[in-house]
């Protein structure tokens, strides 16, 4: 149960941590840079698909692999 509990609040720390991350980097490819809001979004769609498919491979490899 405390390993569980211990997943939750790592995973709710860097959830935030990433979204806070996520907002600094629009605001200064918007503000500072000048790109656009479109340009902003397609790269972090981008983006996300990208880490997504890379999270989803490390999770199936490591907890539903099948042992030799």
């Amino acid at each position: 149960m405390e390993n569980r509990l211990g997943l939750v609040i790592t995973f709710a720390v860097v959830a935030g941590s990433a979204a806070l991350v996520a907002f600094t980097l629009g605001y200064v490819a918007h503000y500072g840079i000048g790109l656009s809001r479109i340009e902003i979004r397609h790269s972090a769609l981008i983006a996300t698909a990208l880490i997504a498919m890379l999270l989803a491979g490390e999770l199936f490899r490591r907890y539903w692999h099948k042992p030799k």
